[in-house]
């Protein structure tokens, strides 16, 4: 699928890979926009953003924000996967 439905798919709930990615289990999500108290005790609100997973990055795997790069924009390789709790 191309970029606007993996997007569509992902605010939806879905996780989603790319077939050209070639270590296996990773995936992105979208995070809803949140609430949080910061520090300074401010209420500070998030946007909804994607979030890069790589299981096997370290050693419990890895999770960051994701911006995705023009080739994933213009990719049309994304699938959704079924990602299930260890």
């Amino acid at each position: 699928m191309e970029f606007s439905e993996a997007l569509r798919a992902m605010k939806s709930g879905a996780c989603l890979t790319r077939t050209s990615w070639t270590e296996p289990g990773k995936y992105v999500y979208w995070r809803p926009a949140t609430t949080v108290r910061t520090p300074d005790g401010l209420v500070r609100h998030f946007v909804g953003h994607a979030v890069f997973v790589r299981p096997h990055k370290g050693e419990s795997g890895f999770a960051e924000p994701w911006l995705p790069s023009f080739d994933a924009l213009a990719g049309d390789d994304w699938a959704v996967v079924d990602v299930k709790p260890s």
